[in-house]
């Protein structure tokens, strides 16, 4: 009796406790269902700082300093390639000149030799050259000069005229003050010339081309020009020949026979570039 007793209360007892096991692994089950994840979902990005106050990591000083870092070494980069590139492009320009102003002659047995006009255009180009502001600039212009010679003898008065078409290539190194839209400019003019003719008038009457005119001629050159904007500026050019212009073996007035004419004329031009 007693051991059937004791089996009933054993039965009831494990009937109570089964419940509760079965109560706590549910309970465990859904624990580990809901537990997060300790890896993200494969679609989702981790946060990230965009400089922006609203972002969490905008009160995170070494974050910040350290994204401010990489944004200014990532604009500077940015900046140098651009600049880079457009140096490139720009390192050669191309242009147009167009001048005029007064023209004369110095050297030996020069006097008589009033003041003369001329004028003229053609192609420029500016080259980067080396050092920072300092370009190279050579130009093909064509220019027509005028030369006017009044000498007077007391009893008559001589007069004479020169008129000469020239092919002329400046090559000038001009240094630009960037700060103050100004440029100087120094370099050798050299002079070729296409065609030309003489006129000399005396009391015997009037001679043509007995003046006569070399083929060339060499002299230096300063230009001071103002930029009015980056394509468009405005200079003064004074150029000095060191060679003669008149050509003493076929020169046949012989008032011009110990004489040496070195052009001097100074121009005001402008200049577009490309």
């Amino acid at each position: 009796m007693d051991l059937k007793r004791l089996s009933v209360v054993l039965a009831m007892a494990f009937a109570l406790t089964v419940p509760a096991i079965a109560q706590d692994d549910s309970n465990d089950d859904e624990g580990w269902a809901t537990a997060p994840s300790a890896e993200s979902a494969p679609g989702e990005e981790a946060p990230s700082y965009d400089g922006s106050t609203d972002s969490e990591f905008a009160n995170d000083e070494e974050y910040a300093s350290a994204y401010a870092r990489y944004k200014a070494e990532t604009t500077k980069k940015s900046e140098i390639n651009r600049m880079r590139n457009e140096g490139f492009q720009r390192a050669v320009l191309l242009g147009v000149r167009a001048q005029g102003g007064i023209n004369t002659f110095f050297g030996e047995n020069s006097d008589g030799w009033k003041i003369g006009f001329q004028g003229g255009g053609g192609l420029v180009v500016k080259m980067n050259f080396m050092v920072k502001n300092l370009s190279l600039v050579p130009e093909l212009t064509f220019n027509y000069r005028h030369y006017a010679y009044e000498q007077d003898m007391d009893a008559y008065t001589n007069e004479a005229s020169i008129d000469i078409m020239m092919f002329e290539i400046p090559v000038i190194f001009r240094y630009t003050f960037e700060d103050y839209d100004f440029y100087v400019g120094l370099g050798l003019n050299m002079g070729l010339k296409l065609n030309g003719s003489s006129e000399f008038k005396t009391s015997g009457g009037k001679r043509e081309n007995t003046v006569a005119t070399s083929g060339m001629e060499v002299g230096g050159a300063l230009d001071i020009g103002y930029m009015l904007t980056r394509w468009v500026s405005v200079d003064v050019r004074v150029v000095q020949c060191f060679t003669s212009l008149l050509n003493k073996t076929l020169v046949a007035e012989e008032i011009f026979y110990d004489s040496s004419l070195n052009t001097f004329y100074t121009t005001v031009g402008v200049n577009f570039m490309f």
